[in-house]
This record gives C-alpha cells, structure tokens and sequence, in this order.
C-alpha cells in the first residue's frame, strides 16, 4: 500500500512540524528486510534555509568543500580566485546549486542526494524510520541485517507539486530512488553501517531530451560507526562518496573523510574540459588545454587546498615487471595502478595550492 503525503521541502520545516507521516505498508515486527514503497509529495524539491529550520543547507553534500576552497591569506589574489569559482560553477551544474551574492557559498541546492539525505534526517517517513529502527535493532543484537529496497522490489518517488503544477519537464517534477540501502553484518571487527543511495533519471523521447535537468544519476555510499548509529536524526558518516553523472558536462566524484587527524574532501572532475579552469592565469602553459583527469583536495585541518591535474594517463597500466611476451593477449598482461594519473599522484605532485578558507564547523 503506498500513501501520499505533502511536505514543504524548502526547508522541510512541515515534515517536523505538521505531524504528518507516511504508512507506506512496511512491517515493523519483521526481522528481514522491511523496505516497501514509499510515494511523497513536496511543494518543491528546492532546499534552503530559513527561520524556522536554519540549518538545512549545513547537512548537503558539499556544504563544506563549496566554501572551504576560497583562497585566504595571501593567497587571495584574482588567479585563485577565479580558479576556485570556475570549480564552483561547474558543481553548480550538477547539484542545483544557485550561489550567493558574492559565490562563495549557495543560498539553495535542488538534487536528488540532498533532498532524500533531508528527508531521512528528519523522520516522519514510517519506512525510511523502520529501516533504520531495524538497523539499530540488528545492531544491539549483533545479528547481520540489510534495508533494500531493489531487493524488495519497493517503489521509492518524490513528486515536486509545484513543478507539476507547471508541467515541468518530467524529471523535474518526479524523482525515482533505485536503490535505498542499509546493511550491517554481524560479528565484524570494524563495526559499520553501510548506506548506499542510487537516483538514475527516467527516460524521455529525444526531442524532450534538452528539456531535462542536467543531472542523469548520482550514486552515494556512505560508512557510518555502528556503536553511534542511530534510528532518529542525522547521523554523521566515518567516510562518504557521491558519483554524479550529467547529460553534457560529464561527471564528478565527492570523497569525504570525516574521522581522526584526517579530515579532507576530494573531488575528481571525470571531463575538466566541461570545467572551464584556465590554468595559463598561473603561468602553467599545459600542451593540452583539456586534461583528462583533474582532482582537487581540500585538507581542513592544514586549511589547504592542492589540486592535480594528468592528461593521456590511464588509471591504470600493464604491471612493469611482467614480460609481455609471457602472454599471447596484452590485455592478459597484470595491471597496476598509474603514479601518473591525478587520482594516483602523490600528495607533493600538485599542479598548484592555495592557502584555503578555516572550516570550524566541519560537518
């Protein structure tokens, strides 16, 4: 049985407030998995601040990397500047991001991720809570369990009211989540909790192809302690990575380390040509202006950002100690990891850094 209940998600104040829930027909005495469908309606997948829920845009993804990489100190010159907002510009594209005033931050998101992280910090859905209940109880019993929702085969939508109302283009009125997951197993030495959120747009007729938001699909995982996991609120993740893929400008990859002394933000853009970063403002004359791999890291407790950068480097290469001629196909041959591919430079290759803005309040 699937209910429909409206939430204002600009803040997603009503979903606290309203007392509204939704029974989407999960069994909350089931010791399998308990995900079923669930089917919301919003006033708009929007998401912001405002008075009564102040904090929402802390919670998004990038809430802290967006910020974090502007140039401080003396390193604020035009250069860095204007190299840290082409990068904003480009997550922009695939977040929803509309930035402030001055572009160093955004006063709004509209993205699958973000959105469904809200809703589930923020409770009021009976199943989303169920699974997470289950998790915890599995946890306490130190008995394995997983919330599917593929597995089930349970229908997860989100409806933007207003976005219909306007007869929007169809998947910037209707979003649908594949996958909705959580797994712990039992008897683990590391004692972690697993979430993985999968959003892939529908298909549409080609001649409405261009009509669509940019953003083709996302795919999150997140690690979480087991010994703090918890069934209500927010709950902070050890380690995070999102995978973002749009129709014209490529993809990214967010990692984020949130544990110990190492407290850093990756993002890899798969096609830096779609970026528009003019490194020649730093004097770096590069042979090709669209290099195949760029990656930028954001350490917050050295308030440092270094970014590299490789062209025509594959990830990975034919392992150097093996004798080709030992088999019959190359592509048979042993492969290893690429030192000069950006993804595998070592931490003193950077193209260029910057002194970067403190980050206090890390989340």
């Amino acid at each position: 049985m699937r209910h429909s209940c409206l939430f204002a998600a600009v803040s997603l104040t009503l979903l606290t407030l309203s007392g509204c829930r939704v029974d989407s027909g999960g069994d909350s005495s089931s010791t399998l998995n308990p995900a079923s469908n669930v089917d919301l309606t919003f006033s708009t997948f929007d998401l912001a601040d405002t008075d009564r829920a102040p904090n929402t845009l802390s919670k998004t993804r990038f809430a802290d990397f967006y910020p974090g990489i502007e140039p401080n100190g003396a390193d604020q010159t035009a250069e860095y500047q204007a190299t840290a907002a082409d990068i904003r510009r480009h997550i922009d594209r695939f977040i929803g991001a509309e930035p402030t005033s001055d572009g160093k931050s955004y006063r709004k998101v509209r993205n699958p991720l973000d959105l469904m992280n809200q809703v589930i910090s923020v409770g009021r859905v009976d199943n989303f809570d169920e699974g997470r209940g289950y998790i915890r109880r599995r946890i306490e019993a130190d008995e394995s369990g997983t919330y599917n929702s593929r597995a089930n085969q349970a229908s997860i939508r989100f409806t933007d009211q207003a976005a219909t109302l306007e007869n929007r283009p169809l998947n910037a009125r209707e979003w649908r989540y594949q996958t909705l997951d959580w797994r712990y197993q039992a008897g683990s030495e590391t004692g972690h909790v697993y979430r993985t959120i999968q959003h892939v747009a529908r298909s549409v007729d080609a001649e409405d192809r261009d009509k669509q938001p940019q953003l083709l699909s996302v795919l999150a995982g997140s690690r979480f302690s087991a010994a703090s996991f918890s069934a209500i609120g927010y709950n902070q993740p050890e380690y995070a990575t999102a995978d973002y893929v749009s129709r014209d400008y490529g993809g990214i990859e967010l990692r984020q380390e949130f544990i110990g002394t190492t407290q850093k933000d990756t993002l890899y853009i798969k096609s830096p040509e779609h970026a528009v970063i003019d490194f020649s403002r730093h004097g770096f004359n590069m042979e090709d202006d669209s290099p195949d791999c760029l990656r930028i890291e954001l350490d917050y407790g050295m308030s440092k950002v270094h970014l590299f950068v490789s062209n025509d480097e594959p990830a990975r290469i034919p392992d150097p100690e093996e004798d080709p001629a030992d088999y019959e196909n190359a592509d048979d041959i042993p492969t290893v990891s690429n030192p000069a591919n950006c993804a595998n430079q070592p931490e003193t290759e950077f193209l260029m850094s910057w002194n970067a803005e403190s980050t206090p309040d890390r989340q």
